[in-house]
């Protein structure tokens, strides 16, 4: 039973709905793990389903669950299936929708995952109509079904990248992931940063991405948060969100002029506190939040009519004054809330149009006073020293699909949310302090094999097991800044060479057959009579970067100990040069 919230002021008559008509009817596939809900019911029981998201709950029809066109409903439903034991049908009262329990179930269901919630959530509320009874009353013949369906779920999580949850924004198959390459972005990295689902989801990524573009005549590297967007021409593109040092609200943002307090608001909190009209791309004029994103600082908006304001939030019923400051934008106090650890604790509740729904806001946003992380109880001192802007190493930590995890962990300083790294972040730049794990894909690695790929040495496992259950083998290197594992796909390892040529030129510059053997071997060489994009003639150092498949140059020998008494070939030509310029009156700036 959901707990009262504390409140002085005396409880206003609520009036409620007829109870028999706030049931919603959900349709279950059991094999697909597809959750749908009845939008609507004809008398003749034919219906029409929307997916079951929280977009379309004023979609969810409401119904008597003992009414004739229930009934009718649930007989013709059944008459029409072949099989029988792949459906549920489930009937859950509408003030249930905002119970933890119920929302965590679908989110699964959603996310293609049989777990204990989702197994509860059938148990409390799917029905068996009475045709149907007979099909359980012979044990063999359950357990043949039973078997059946077992058979048919293992099918279906072997199909699950091809059929895709309608929870999806985006079907992954319309991705150009070759073109994602560019911006230094694969489908791999994502899907390990766990990052992918969200993503597919229609949302930015919960942490900002490094990112390369390269165009040629410069290379632009950046940290972004990331999302899929669909362009006017119908292609899945990626959206990059990049950092900002501050937020520009002194422009006109689509029609809003912020006011002095709206620029505090979104400044302290974050929200703007208030719904204003925004000017769309028809010339319509739509009520909206606005919100900050604290790991970007990019100024969003949502759509007012799209917030979900919950009856209840973390075993607290919401007033209806509270219910309406929310939809207005203001913040609520809310006390006596239950965490997940079953501790009490009191904040502020607000809509928040980056995050798409209420987010919690406590009196000291930045102050870390969990006592857990991933399943792990943290130490006084490392409580402490999360507070203190110091990074702590957590070891043994449990994702939600149930992985073992140890991370670098340290708050970050906008949201004050933890952020998990394989790296110290407290360790300087050139010298990382990185983590390598005692297990690499199920294989155990040894003492002298983590030294090594700390040392930034490439090491050999055998009979690993990916994600898909595969086995594989494969060469191993780690980022020594960023600590992140990478894996060769070719026999040669990360020295495979045979896929880059020495080209006849460089440039315009006609190679002899002793320096491109020379390059070959991976050496060094001087290339003289350049002619650079300013019509200067001038001379480098060229080395083949077997690994990058390029060629890279260099104003000294890559190959001589950079000492004071070794002077370059370049740059004593360079200043012969400048000597010549100064000899005849040319000033140099």
């Amino acid at each position: 039973m959901a707990k009262k919230n504390v409140r002085d002021e005396p409880l206003k008559p609520q009036v409620s709905e007829n109870e028999q008509m706030s049931d919603i009817v959900f349709i279950l596939d059991k094999m697909e793990l597809i959750l749908e809900a009845v939008s609507q019911i004809g008398q003749d029981g034919k219906f029409n389903t929307v997916a079951a998201d929280r977009q379309n709950r004023n979609s969810f029809l409401k119904i008597d669950r003992y009414a004739d066109a229930f009934e009718n409903f649930i007989k013709n439903f059944w008459s029409q299936l072949k099989d029988p034991t792949r459906f549920g049908i489930l009937s859950v009262k509408e003030d249930r929708l905002d119970d933890p329990d119920v929302q965590q179930a679908i989110e699964d269901i959603a996310a293609g995952k049989k777990t204990k919630a989702v197994e509860e959530f059938l148990k409390q509320y799917e029905i068996v109509p009475r045709n149907k009874e007979n099909q359980s009353i012979n044990p063999q013949n359950q357990e043949k079904m039973a078997k059946k369906n077992e058979t048919q779920q293992a099918a279906a999580a072997d199909s699950q990248p091809q059929n895709q949850s309608p929870q999806y924004r985006y079907n992954e198959s319309m991705i150009n992931w070759e073109q994602l390459k560019n911006f230094g972005i694969s489908r791999e990295y994502l899907q390990e940063r766990g990052l992918l689902e969200q993503m597919l989801k229609g949302y930015k990524t919960n942490q900002v991405v490094p990112i390369s573009m390269n165009f040629g005549s410069a290379v632009l590297r950046t940290d972004a948060r990331l999302s899929f967007q669909q362009s006017m021409a119908g292609e899945v593109v990626l959206g990059i969100h990049g950092i900002r040092q501050k937020p520009d609200l002194d422009r006109p943002y689509f029609g809003h002029i912020f006011s002095d307090e709206d620029k505090k608001n979104l400044l302290e909190t974050g929200n703007m506190g208030r719904v204003v009209e925004l000017k769309g791309r028809n010339g319509e004029y739509i009520p909206s939040f606005i919100s900050i994103d604290k790991l970007t600082n990019e100024v969003v908006a949502m759509k007012a009519e799209n917030a979900f304001i919950p009856r209840e939030i973390k075993g607290v019923e919401l007033t209806e004054q509270e219910q309406n400051d929310l939809r207005e934008g203001k913040k609520v106090y809310v006390e006596g809330m239950i965490a997940k650890s079953g501790n009490e604790f009191n904040a502020f509740i607000q809509v928040n149009a980056e995050r798409r729904g209420v987010e919690f806001i406590f009196e000291n946003d930045k102050l870390f006073n969990r006592q857990t992380l991933g399943g792990v109880e943290l130490t006084q001192k490392q409580i402490e020293d999360l507070n203190a802007g110091k990074a702590i190493f957590v070891e043994g930590m449990q994702r939600k699909d149930g992985e073992v995890f140890s991370s670098y962990v340290k708050l970050d300083e906008a949201t004050g949310r933890p952020s998990y790294t394989r790296y110290n972040p407290d360790s300087p730049e050139g010298a990382r302090e990185i983590y390598i794990p005692n297990e690499i894909n199920g294989v155990k690695i040894t003492a002298e094999e983590q030294q090594q790929l700390r040392d930034g040495k490439v090491i050999f496992l055998n009979d690993m097991v990916n994600r898909k259950g595969e086995e594989f083998s494969s060469f191993i290197k780690a980022d020594l800044e960023t600590g992140r594992l990478s894996y060769s796909r070719t026999p040669d390892g990360f020295e495979q060479r045979e896929d880059f040529k020495i080209p006849p030129k460089v440039w315009d510059v006609e190679l002899t057959r002793q320096q491109r053997a020379d390059l070959q071997s991976g050496k060094a060489v001087l290339v003289e009579g350049i002619k650079g994009y300013d019509g200067k003639t001038i001379s480098q150092y060229v080395k083949a970067n077997f690994n990058q498949g390029r060629l890279d140059f260099y104003n000294e020998n890559p190959d001589r100990k950079r000492d004071a008494s070794q002077r370059n070939v370049v740059a004593n030509s360079q200043r012969q040069e400048q000597g010549n310029r100064k000899s005849k009156g040319a000033s140099i700036a």
